[in-house]
């Protein structure tokens, strides 16, 4: 599949520190920066086998892998692309925009992602840019899902924390549910779908929390979105603009469906650091 990601990257020292992005040390956005370029890579062609007869390589998972093309869209001052090893140079272009302010970058990338509809790439998505996804089948199971639900349902990753050391939670999940009278406002309440799949079923369900930090949509669902009254609306209601610009938009424009937190696995995207591990504390519930 041909895949166009819109990547809302940001970093500013003087911030105030509420993400990484806004405080001053930019190793951990370098990292994070170089971690997810890395994961997009190796679900695109450049996979190969080693045919040790042959003293060969020749390519494997031609059946899987994407043609991903990776737009960087920054404010051209606020980012660490500079800091990056020269080698990254070639995994990406650097789209800068003018947006009213960093805060509002997030709607530039969906305008970034607009502009190339004429590209008739097959998927469009929007990543935050500490977001990476390990899951050689992550496009085919979203097509997949498509397919069963219909352009008008949405599929959206559950988003993860993986711990650097043994922890109490070595795999955290970290959207949870939301209060209900929030919830509400964003997501209409439907029932638990369950869909058969090899090895069993799989249940989805209507997001006890509509946040991702990213979606990913066919070209249909693009065009559909961009047709909207709502678009590019600038709402920025649901936790800050940066939160506002990867949801509200979708929520809006389709039926949002998460894999329920029973199969969280079969779709889902790693937040880069432990960011939210300081979180567990006491209130852990241990299923033991």
């Amino acid at each position: 599949m041909r895949i166009l990601l819109a990547i809302v990257h940001f970093w500013n020292p003087s911030g105030g520190g509420r993400h990484q992005s806004l405080r001053p040390d930019p190793q951990p956005r370098i990292e994070a920066l170089q971690q997810q370029l890395l994961s997009l890579r190796r679900l695109g062609s450049s996979q190969a086998y080693l045919h040790l007869a042959d003293r060969a390589c020749y390519p494997a998972n031609t059946d899987l892998s994407n043609e991903i093309t990776i737009r960087l869209v920054t404010d051209g001052e606020h980012h660490v692309i500079e800091s990056l090893p020269t080698v990254f140079n070639h995994c990406f272009e650097h789209v800068i925009t003018n947006p009213a302010n960093g805060r509002m970058l997030g709607f530039e990338a969906q305008r970034v992602l607009a502009d190339s509809l004429n590209e008739d790439f097959d998927f469009y998505g929007y990543l935050e840019d500490d977001l990476l996804i390990h899951d050689p089948c992550f496009f085919s199971k979203l097509n997949w899902f498509q397919q069963i639900m219909g352009s008008d349902c949405l599929l959206l990753p559950q988003r993860f924390e993986f711990s650097n050391e043994p922890n109490r939670v070595d795999r955290f999940y970290i959207d949870g549910p939301i209060s209900q009278e929030e919830l509400i406002k964003y997501v209409e309440p439907g029932p638990v779908r369950l869909i058969r799949y090899p090895g069993g079923q799989l249940a989805f369900e209507p997001p006890l929390n509509p946040h991702s930090g990213c979606f990913i949509l066919s070209h249909g669902q693009l065009q559909h979105w961009v047709e909207q009254p709502w678009w590019q609306d600038g709402d920025d209601g649901f936790i800050s603009p940066l939160e506002s610009a990867a949801t509200l938009g979708v929520a809006k424009s389709f039926n949002l469906f998460k894999p329920c937190l029973g199969n969280a696995g079969w779709f889902e995207i790693q937040h880069y650091g432990t960011n939210f591990h300081c979180l567990i504390g006491d209130s852990f519930n241990s299923a033991e």
